[in-house]
């Protein structure tokens, strides 16, 4: 990927099918989402490669020229054929315009995903993209938004009021859900665990309810601070302790409802238990 640089050797290669599904077998995890990494569309093809071919991957945030409302129309007929698509994303971190996400081009596109009932995925790395989404959410009512990791959470700082308070902001749209994701990467201690993530899950639930949230791995980036196995056992001790019995929508509900998943029939290859 283009983004990679020295500080990221632990995913400086390639990630395939073979990797994650024992992964996904050792945690018990039933379907997987696919989301692009690239803002590209040979990455978007391979993403429906691999989803084609693999039964555990029920959905497929995409990647479309979202700043050309006449090329994204026409990507996004050319994917509708393809049965896995659910979403879209775009890396609006790396944009030099602090607010890309709002230009009016970008607007007209987004009208599109609203009226293909599809997922806009949005890495809200820097707090101004988190202050866009509930004018996002005014004006594309429809739309259902979905941040990645939660907004990227300053723990452990004094930053952490001005996250909580951009955070309920956007979480008071009903359109807009959120990812417990890429928490462990948003700290810089190797020796974390679930007691590092709690606060930011417990404003999060107050937010947003356990019905729109979800979780999310964020791998192999979350290789970065951790591997597979510790990202999910923490985050999810750390989602049992906030949500108690109303965990279950976070550990899948939500994300099965909002990507449209379904279990294939039982085969080889078919999700398992």
């Amino acid at each position: 990927m283009p983004w990679i640089g020295p500080e990221h050797a632990a995913i400086d290669r390639a990630f395939g099918p073979d990797d994650l599904r024992p992964l996904l077998d050792a945690c018990g995890i039933g379907a997987t989402v696919l989301v692009q990494a690239a803002c590209s569309d040979e990455d978007t093809d391979s993403m429906f490669e691999h989803a084609r071919g693999n039964g555990w991957i029920g959905a497929v945030t995409a990647w479309v020229a979202l700043d050309s409302p006449r090329l994204a129309s026409a990507r996004l007929d050319e994917l509708a054929a393809e049965a896995k698509l659910r979403g879209v994303r775009h890396l609006i971190h790396g944009e030099p315009d602090a607010h890309w996400i709002l230009r009016p081009r970008v607007l007209e596109s987004l009208a599109l995903l609203e009226q293909r009932a599809l997922v806009l995925e949005l890495p809200c790395v820097f707090p101004r993209h988190l202050g866009d989404v509930p004018e996002l959410a005014r004006r594309f009512p429809q739309l259902a938004i979905v941040i990645d990791h939660l907004g990227k959470p300053p723990i452990g700082t004094p930053a952490m009021a001005h996250w909580e308070a951009l955070i309920r902001a956007a979480a008071a749209a009903p359109n807009v859900a959120a990812k417990v994701s890429g928490l462990n990467t948003a700290l810089t201690d190797p020796d974390w665990d679930s007691g590092d993530l709690r606060a930011s899950v417990e404003i999060a639930l107050d937010c947003f309810g356990p019905d729109r949230l979800m979780l999310g791995s964020d791998w192999p980036v979350a290789l970065l601070n951790g591997g597979y196995e510790r990202v999910w056992s923490e985050t999810v001790r750390a989602v049992e302790s906030a949500a108690g019995r109303d965990a279950g929508p976070i550990l899948g509900a939500t994300a099965a409802r909002l990507y449209r998943l379904e279990t294939p029939e039982r085969e080889s290859d078919a999700w398992q238990p």
